[in-house]
């Protein structure tokens, strides 16, 4: 039996929103590969058709960056604190949290800081 998830409205701005359009004002965790991760979206859908795309890293109140090891947590969260944004299309909902989400001033302030 599929476990039940209090599904809160999505936000209009997402906090993580706010990470990708200001990166400059957020933290970001260092990979051990030398690379670094700010969000790590996932897309998962419903019994409805619906499709939800949430980070799998989120900033806790203190301001630190919390990785999510189990998708089913990220989305759980992500439901119940309106973390979330709603697509009604899984390939819309795939193509964003694969990568669709990064505006080009993200992507260039993240090169930048890696040194490309």
């Amino acid at each position: 039996m599929a476990q039940d998830i209090t599904r809160a409205d999505p936000l209009e701005e997402p906090e993580w929103e706010d990470r990708i359009n200001n990166p400059q004002d957020y933290p970001f965790i260092q990979n051990q590969d030398g690379s670094i991760s700010t969000h790590q979206m996932a897309a998962e859908g419903d019994a409805e058709g619906n499709f939800f795309v949430f980070p799998m890293i989120v900033q806790t109140p203190t301001g630190e960056l919390k990785k999510f090891e189990d998708v089913g947590l990220a989305k759980s969260y992500a439901l119940r604190t309106g973390q979330y944004k709603l697509f009604k299309d899984k390939d819309e909902a795939i193509d964003y949290s694969a990568d669709g989400y990064k505006t080009q001033d993200f992507i260039n302030y993240y090169d930048k800081l890696m040194g490309y």
